[in-house]
């Protein structure tokens, strides 16, 4: 069985944990339940850090004269300076992260589409962005997989989301130890996943360590690194999923009849055409690797890049009975 790293994720403390929102509400959150078992959770809620109790009133960023302020606005407080003493010494003690499951639509910690008012009371949005807290997190962690516990509903975000955070765990492992060896070995392990992503930069991955004996070993990792950021950058599409795709067939297309190479380009072709999805064309191409590979293509994260305890299922609706009266 596959050993997985365990990530440690910052997560919002009102997602699942506790009533630390404003009307006192803890939110239910399916993917910070599923994750539980798998990960180690630092737990946050800034207005609750800096004193701001629960339940309580609402804060808002406002901008004036080009300065974002964080204030309440049915008092009229002003909580900037307090809350940004808060996020410098927080940030500043956090321990090495991988990743970021954050309460959307929050004046702090929300990643994106946050209102930011041109006034304390009966003001218009004038901008949208991220939340006070969650704008200095991310400059810090640009390239860490971050999301928002609703856009986790979505199943290619949340694919997208679980490949990126057991990865970058993975990689932060090999990090600490200094270990080139294993880097090769997590290289290697990774290389068709990573190739469903970003072809060009999986080569230059490959091109860095071929290199090795050139460089020092901190700059490897931080060059590594940087490379690792942008093949999650965005996430894989389509055709970068065919062009991995094809080249494992490609490996092991010697040992295939040509009727089941006819029968795989099918299924490729079904798979362009969205008539088949992304599990049924990796499942059916595991197959093949599994009955003709004689090499280590079977381990590649391509495969199984998360436990899967947290694969969802395909179809929700697959046993209900839409004819029942």
């Amino acid at each position: 069985m596959k050993r997985f790293p365990k990530p440690v994720v910052l997560v919002s403390k009102c997602l699942e944990f506790e009533k630390v929102r404003y009307n006192a509400q803890v939110i239910p959150s399916k993917i910070v339940r599923d994750l539980e078992p798998f990960v180690e959770y630092i737990k946050v809620c800034p207005e609750v850090e800096i004193g701001l109790g629960v339940p309580r009133d609402t804060i808002r960023i406002i901008k004036t004269n080009g300065e974002k302020r964080l204030v309440q606005p049915k008092t009229g407080r002003d909580i900037t300076e307090r809350m940004q003493e808060f996020i410098t010494v927080f940030l500043d003690n956090l321990q090495e992260v991988d990743g970021f499951i954050f309460k959307s639509r929050s004046p702090t910690i929300g990643i994106r589409g946050i209102k930011v008012y041109s006034g304390v009371k009966d003001a218009s949005v004038i901008e949208k962005g991220s939340g006070f807290f969650a704008e200095q997190l991310i400059g810090r962690y640009s390239g860490y997989p971050m999301e928002e516990e609703d856009r986790l509903t979505n199943r290619r975000i949340r694919n997208h989301f679980l490949v990126h955070l057991f990865t970058f765990a993975g990689f932060r492992e090999i990090k600490q130890r200094r270990s080139i060896e294993e880097l090769v070995e997590f290289n290697h392990r990774n290389r068709y996943l990573f190739m469903s992503y970003h072809h060009e930069n999986c080569n230059q991955m490959d091109e860095l360590l071929a290199n090795r004996q050139e460089r020092g070993i901190d700059e490897i990792f931080v060059d590594y690194e940087e490379l690792l950021k942008r093949i999650f950058s965005t996430p894989h599409t389509s055709d970068s999923i065919i062009v991995a795709v094809k080249e494992i067939i490609s490996l092991i297309s010697y040992h295939i009849l040509e009727v089941d190479i006819h029968f795989l380009n099918e299924v490729i072709e079904k798979y362009e055409k969205n008539l088949i999805g992304y599990e049924g064309l990796i499942e059916m191409l595991r197959f093949f690797v599994m009955k003709f590979d004689e090499s280590s293509i079977i381990d590649d994260s391509l495969f199984h890049p998360y436990p899967e305890h947290l694969q969802e299922v395909v179809d929700v609706d697959r046993d209900r009975d839409f004819w029942k009266n």
